[in-house]
């Protein structure tokens, strides 16, 4: 279900380049834990997501800030 809604925000081919901060944007507004959700929830930090990423082996395509 989750890939799924990813592929519905275009969001796929932003992770497959390594945008993740991109494709973070992009899903937010459907996940609420996301950073720049807006719904009042816990927002998790986008620092920390882009370091799950790269744990499990994923490439980051982005200048760090």
């Amino acid at each position: 279900m989750a890939l799924q809604q990813i592929k519905e925000r275009g969001a796929l081919p932003m992770i497959d380049r390594g945008d993740i901060r991109q494709a973070i944007d992009r899903c937010s507004n459907i996940w609420a834990s996301l950073p720049g959700a807006g719904y009042g929830q816990y927002e998790h930090k986008i620092g920390d997501l882009i370091a799950r990423f790269k744990e499990a082996g994923g490439v980051v395509n982005e200048v760090e800030l």
